[in-house]
């Protein structure tokens, strides 16, 4: 897993210009940001994914860190305790629930929907996280957002796809791209 160098991204709207769905494009560099930066005495468990992230992509002095502190943490959980919930997690997911709220406030800005409906991605999972929290009269936008946004990734795949076979190089990162929209950012769990 490669960690991308966290920017500082404070509101949703600041995400929107990012380019694909403005919360994952957030939680991925908080997600960054979080495991680049995790005291090693606050993080109380970790998952698969979030441990091989620690391993491949944080600085080896801070992860090794990291890994002492949850190793010391065995024998507390030897004694019968369940196993912590992974702290990466738990902050994804309540970064998540904050960011959907306040990109719901947001949509309710004629401009900040215009530009939505004109530029804007949604992935798949956000998109319909999103649909509850926003006023019944802009939910057909929210799916006509989702909607272009799967049109626009199935003809970035077809010419991906006939240039591979043409043997030119693919690139582009629309892989990367179809992966975010069909299940989220990774490390974002999605039910």
């Amino acid at each position: 897993m490669r960690l991308a160098k966290p920017v500082d991204i404070r509101q949703i709207t600041q995400a929107l210009a990012k380019g694909g769905c403005p919360i994952c494009v957030f939680l991925k560099n908080y997600q960054s940001a979080s495991l680049q930066g995790a005291a090693p005495d606050v993080v109380a468990g970790v998952c698969n994914f979030h441990a091989w992230a620690l391993a491949a992509a944080v600085k080896a002095d801070h992860a090794a860190s990291l890994f002492l502190n949850l190793l010391a943490r065995l024998d507390e959980d030897a004694s019968g305790k369940a196993a912590r919930e992974c702290s990466f997690c738990a902050q994804i997911r309540q970064q998540e629930t904050l960011r959907l709220k306040e990109l719901a406030q947001q949509l309710r800005h004629p401009m900040v929907m215009r530009w939505m409906e004109k530029h804007g991605r949604l992935c798949r999972a956000h998109a319909s996280k999103l649909l509850p929290q926003v006023p019944v009269r802009l939910q057909p936008a929210i799916r006509a957002i989702a909607r272009r946004s799967a049109q626009e990734l199935q003809e970035e795949l077809q010419s991906f796809l006939t240039r591979v076979r043409e043997g030119q190089p693919g690139g582009g990162g629309v892989l990367g791209r179809a992966a975010e929209f069909l299940v989220s950012q990774r490390g974002v769990e999605t039910e």
